[in-house]
């Protein structure tokens, strides 16, 4: 009988996703790849110095590294991937990282004969909360990840042509498939939303880490200068940090922080509830937050960058920077319902179009059969 090819999905703070997006993308992956006869681990973060033992999450076996808090803003861009990197190296045939703080690294599984591919997570030097020696550093490390993969993957378009054009590398486009998010039934999502003083089609979402390169502080502003009479409901884990601090000294009674949420049930409720999606990132590539606005019919309100309109296309309605701009087009969308049911019909004909888990999913196993153990 043949032996399974294994896998290890490394990058990750863990599973159940409760982070970003590409903890959404290790569950879809390791739970499908699982059923296609995969064996698949997955690396998770544990506060825990000492071992923690292996769990299982739908056929995926979760294999955990101490992650210390108190020193998280060191550990966390290089100690992690480092614990999981070596570990992997001595486990699977292949090793899929999604995002990559410490890339050299990887050198160790490329010597021991394993298979190594990158997930880059969009240009992380760009990301303002990063340091500048950070960030210097993050821009170095994408020619070793260039150097030591067998093969660049991205997750767009856009930052496919940049690997190819400044390091002439020939990147494997694989789309991020998102689950459907479907509705809940009426009289238990009224419900929900009065929990937070919400009502349907009364409020603008936005869900995303606060953080810096998400505009959170310019969506912020900019709400606060409208007329409008609808809530912004701001979803995101209200960690401290200097920024987050800022941003909630906004004293606007129409602004709602609702920390993190992360019940699948409530977060369904409140994408397909609200009367437009914010969407102000700007560095993270295809992010999956848009993908599942378009799944869920919203019209977004995005920020006018290349890796947002080549994921939303002619579906969203896109600001810029400038002063004012964000009000005027905020404005524009409550006055223009017509508008609004026909982006909303094109969203959801792109997500059908683009963005299937299955889709993902055959664009990887071609590849980990392509570069299969003999």
């Amino acid at each position: 009988m043949n032996r399974k090819t294994s896998i290890a999905i490394l990058g990750t703070r863990g599973l159940p996703p409760k982070y970003g997006g590409f903890e959404t993308i290790a569950k879809h992956l390791s739970k499908e790849l699982s059923l296609r006869g995969f064996d698949v681990y997955v690396s998770c973060e544990t506060k825990l110095l000492k071992p923690k033992a292996s769990e299982e999450y739908y056929g995926a076996k979760l294999v955990y590294f101490p992650i210390i808090e108190a020193i998280r803003n060191l550990a966390e861009p290089g100690l992690y991937d480092m614990l999981s990197i070596f570990w992997a190296s001595l486990k699977a045939d292949h090793v899929l990282m999604l995002g990559c703080y410490f890339p050299p690294s990887l050198i160790v599984p490329r010597l021991l004969g394993r298979k190594v591919f990158v997930h880059v997570d969009g240009l992380e030097w760009k990301r303002r909360k990063f340091s500048r020696f950070l960030r210097f550093q993050l821009k170095q490390f994408e020619k070793v990840i260039v150097k030591v993969s067998n093969k660049v993957l991205v997750d767009s378009l856009v930052i496919g042509q940049y690997y190819n054009q400044n390091y002439e590398t020939a990147s494997l486009y694989v789309p991020t498939g998102v689950e459907e998010i479907q509705p809940f039934e009426n009289s238990s999502a009224d419900e929900c939303l009065r929990k937070f003083k919400l009502s349907k089609q009364d409020y603008y979402l936005v869900i995303a880490r606060l953080e810096p390169e998400n505009n959170i502080d310019l969506i912020l502003a900019e709400f606060s200068k409208s007329h409008s009479k609808k809530k912004l409901a701001i979803v995101g884990p209200l960690k401290k940090s200097d920024f987050v601090k800022k941003i909630l000294e906004c004293h606007d009674n129409r602004v709602i922080f609702l920390g993190g949420v992360f019940d699948p049930q409530i977060q369904r409720t409140l994408r397909h509830n609200c009367f437009v999606y914010v969407h102000g990132h700007e560095v993270g590539g295809a992010n999956p937050s848009l993908i599942e606005a378009l799944s869920c019919k919203n019209v977004t309100l995005a920020l006018d960058c290349p890796y947002n309109r080549e994921v939303a296309e002619n579906s969203a309605v896109y600001f810029n920077k400038t002063p004012e701009d964000f009000k005027l087009k905020l404005e524009r969308l409550e006055e223009s319902h017509n508008s609004i049911d026909e982006k909303s019909a094109i969203a959801y004909s792109l997500y059908r179009k683009k963005y299937s888990i299955g889709f993902m999913v055959d664009t990887l196993e071609s590849l980990f059969k392509q570069y299969a153990v003999i």
